[in-house]
């Protein structure tokens, strides 16, 4: 109750980093990215480790670990439920030492990294290219952006309404206990066996199909925009740069339309594919969690090892389909197949070209991931300082902890970043399995490719051929 009142009370915050800082930065690293691109990949990783510090060392504060500003809570020391400031502070105890660990991992992991950078920069400069002559590439991600706004008001009023449908039953309690009560801010012990909600059977799988059609929704949503942007980049890669420079919008609103009258029901059946796959490792986990507790006293070590086994098997395949998924909704925008043909072909041809993708692909993602990343820790750290004016530690405004709220803005972000961030993510990936396929239609050679590329792509196709053998 303190955490939803805490996002209540936030709700500004939420707005500004969450929802409009977000996109304004997402915007400008994509025009960055267009005029700066050999120097974008080296202010990314700089920037992102900077940040990673950055909010390490204000976790450290806020602990009390640093200087002297802890956590201020909003109960008061002379309250009987002063606890909760222990617990408090325990939590971000725990999320300081979390922030250390992944800032050493990311300073590692960033040293590892500098010399693979010089691989994925052409890529990129030819990615880079694609978006500043199909300019509306850089305002596109704007549209899915509101639609996903406006779905997710509807969903979420319709939400309210589901879980509000139960009946409302009195607990039968007959013991002593105590309750924090928000309203009168003070601990109250009268009537605090409290209220439970019933739902019946219909109004429970309401709910559950009310829960898969929002992700399947957002699926879908994102299937659309990636396949409107991979045609846009391969209408650009096969028309050799040629397309019409007069009308900018062009190539999208022509990818927009065959999206529209040709593969729309491939975009359906990709995003519920992905859909009940994530819904059945749901279920599955939820089960594994159940028996886990069940079996917990007698759990051996070989038991111990397979569930973590499984886990990790489980991640796996779960990213292999996400990413066959994408490659497919590629292959259905340069070749017009259905999702189940447009999959064996981006499979096909990530198979046969697994050292010529595999070096420039993961590097140029690995970047991507680090933008995506610095914009979303920008908006955790200026949410974190606007949380800590005097508006939200006075009054009937204070909060009782920043972390939740926090939490929230950086996952709102991080969504938000995602959707920009794909433009050039899809751009990548199509202007490589364009280049595959190329190739595989002229006996190896690509002939639509711009030379960078070719001059790139080549040294991996040499390296590729040193490794088969004669």
């Amino acid at each position: 109750q303190r955490y939803v009142a805490d996002i209540g009370k936030s709700w500004p915050v939420l707005i500004v980093c969450g929802a409009l800082l977000p996109l304004f930065l997402s915007v400008i690293w994509l025009l960055m990215i267009r005029y700066f691109v050999a120097a974008m990949t080296w202010i990314t990783v700089v920037l992102f480790n900077a940040l990673i510090v950055s909010v390490t060392m204000f976790c450290y504060i806020k602990a009390g670990w640093l200087g002297n500003d802890p956590l201020t809570v909003v109960i008061g020391e002379s309250d009987p439920y002063v606890h909760i400031s222990g617990r408090e502070i325990s939590h971000l105890h725990v999320a300081t030492v979390l922030m250390t660990v992944i800032m050493i991992i990311a300073f590692l992991s960033s040293i590892a990294i500098v010399r693979r950078i010089l691989i994925a920069t052409p890529v990129l400069k030819v990615a880079a290219k694609v978006i500043g002559e199909v300019q509306a590439l850089i305002v596109f991600p704007v549209v899915p952006y509101f639609i996903l706004a406006i779905f997710y008001m509807f969903w979420f009023s319709a939400t309210l309404h589901l879980f509000s449908s139960g009946q409302v039953v009195r607990n039968d309690c007959s013991t002593d206990c105590c309750s924090y009560d928000l309203k009168l801010g003070k601990v109250n012990c009268d009537n605090c066996c409290g209220y439970s909600i019933h739902y019946t059977p219909h109004i429970g799988i309401a709910i559950l199909f009310h829960l898969f059609g929002c992700y399947w929704a957002t699926q879908f949503f994102m299937a659309c925009s990636a396949t409107v942007v991979a045609g846009s980049v391969a209408s650009y890669y096969w028309a050799r740069g040629e397309i019409s420079h007069d009308i900018p919008f062009f190539s999208v609103v022509s990818s927009l339309k065959r999206l529209m009258r040709y593969n729309l029901g491939s975009a359906a059946i990709g995003s519920l594919v992905v859909s009940a796959v994530e819904w059945v490792r749901f279920i599955l986990e939820c089960l594994r969690r159940k028996l886990k507790l069940v079996g917990s006293a007698g759990e051996s070590c070989f038991g111990k090892v397979s569930s973590s086994s499984s886990q990790c098997c489980r991640g796996c395949i779960d990213w292999t389909l996400m990413s066959v998924n994408r490659n497919a909704y590629i292959m259905i925008a340069i070749t017009g197949k259905g999702f189940f043909k447009a999959s064996v072909l981006a499979t096909g041809l990530i198979m046969n070209n697994i050292l010529r993708i595999g070096k420039v692909n993961v590097i140029g993602d690995v970047i991507l991931f680090l933008g995506k990343l610095c914009v979303s820790l920008f908006c955790a750290l200026f949410a974190f300082l606007m949380l800590d004016t005097h508006k939200y530690k006075s009054a009937h405004n204070k909060i009782s902890s920043p972390l939740v709220p926090v939490l929230v803005t950086w996952g709102l972000g991080y969504t938000v970043a995602k959707l920009f961030f794909a433009v050039v993510e899809m751009s990548i990936d199509t202007i490589i399995l364009s280049f595959c396929q190329d190739a595989e239609e002229h006996q190896g050679t690509a002939q639509y490719a711009p030379p960078l590329l070719m001059e790139t792509l080549d040294e991996q196709g040499e390296l590729q051929r040193l490794t088969q053998g004669p």
